[in-house]
């Protein structure tokens, strides 16, 4: 689809396509003619959206291109209406794209398949060609800008992002040194290793084992709970509850000598036998070569990632004395615009008589 923009100064003069000044394109016409503009920026879109449509016959004459046909006239309120245009534009695109990196409305209002935005418009229809320069200069900075804000909330993330890594190598270490400092101890341990509670000191397996299955049914409580103890380590025990704040199980843990609570087994639930619930203990004590080694590769992982994000926070923007430079341009531009504004606005009577001789010789 190509896009043209038609002036003209004397509006009547305009032949209308076929006889239609129309909004839509039918199928088999060669393109969309625009006499008048809508209110809204869909309303275009659906007008164009007619010609190029699934079922126009003519792009496969055209090689699969259709005309699309805009006209204005110089000095008159269309510059007025495409400005409306623009802006409406402008916000609906900041609404629906949600991924804007600067706080400023892009003014790059329709893609490169729809060719020239509004604002292109507005600045030939204004007769000034210093507003289509600014125009394009406008999107130009635009676009840098954009790439700027990205480029800093790339390296703000790498940042954070080592920062976070750092903190969890930190605390996966402190994990390995606890885990080992509890090894070494029971490693040491000559003592009792059976699982004793507080209220049945002198009891068989299977009577401890059938009080903790009365533990883990009717105890409730958010905190950890001693109820007894295994080879010299405190026995655990804490109620989990699910999302919706409804009691879901009771989970029994080991603590260690480092403060590091071992829960039992996988869900922290009781075997079914009561005899087995009195070693279940030993379970959470002999996973711990394992978690020793979950931590390790998450250490690596995390130490492997450091140096790329390091890469991205030391990068510099390479386009930043362009920015400057165009907004320099831009900047004096604007000045030469308002200065012909300015003379433009003036009254024949301020002219001075040397100018008035000038222009008449």
């Amino acid at each position: 689809m190509s896009r043209s923009l038609h002036t003209n100064r004397d509006f009547e003069k305009l032949e209308p396509y076929e006889g239609k000044p129309s909004r839509t394109v039918l199928r088999g016409e060669e393109g969309s003619n625009a006499l008048d503009l809508p209110d809204r920026p869909a309303d275009m879109e659906q007008r164009n959206g007619r010609a190029v449509r699934k079922g126009n016959t003519v792009k496969l004459w055209g090689g699969n291109v259709v005309d699309i046909i805009i006209y204005g006239t110089e000095k008159t309120l269309d510059a007025y209406k495409f400005n409306l245009l623009k802006n409406k534009q402008m916000f609906i695109n900041q609404i629906n794209n949600g991924t804007i990196a600067v706080r400023r409305i892009d003014e790059d209002c329709m893609d490169e398949d729809s060719g020239m935005n509004f604002a292109e418009f507005v600045a030939i229809l204004s007769g000034n060609t210093d507003l289509l320069n600014k125009a394009k200069l406008d999107n130009k900075i635009m676009q840098l800008e954009k790439e700027q804000a990205i480029f800093k909330k790339e390296r703000i993330r790498a940042e954070r992002k080592i920062a976070a890594n750092t903190e969890a190598v930190g605390k996966a270490e402190r994990i390995v040194a606890q885990v080992e400092q509890d090894m070494e101890y029971i490693a040491s341990y000559s003592g009792n290793r059976e699982t004793l509670l507080l209220n049945l000191q002198q009891a068989t397996r299977e009577e401890t084992g059938r009080e903790l299955h009365r533990i883990a049914k009717t105890y409730r409580g958010e905190a950890y709970r001693t109820i007894g103890s295994y080879m010299g380590l405190n026995l655990l025990v804490r109620s989990e509850y699910t999302l919706s704040g409804s009691f879901d199980r009771n989970a029994f843990f080991v603590e260690g000598v480092s403060g590091l609570k071992y829960r039992c087994g996988v869900s922290g639930s009781l075997p079914l036998g009561f005899a087995e619930s009195t070693r279940y203990p030993l379970a959470a004590l002999e996973r711990m070569p394992s978690l020793i080694e979950k931590q390790q590769k998450q250490i690596t992982m995390l130490q492997h990632e450091i140096p790329t994000l390091q890469e991205i926070t030391a990068r510099k923007w390479n386009k930043a004395e362009e920015l400057v430079r165009l907004k320099q341009e831009c900047k004096d531009l604007q000045q030469r615009i308002d200065e012909a504004l300015k003379e433009a606005e003036r009254p024949q009577s301020e002219i001075p008589e040397e100018e008035n001789t000038v222009r008449a010789a």
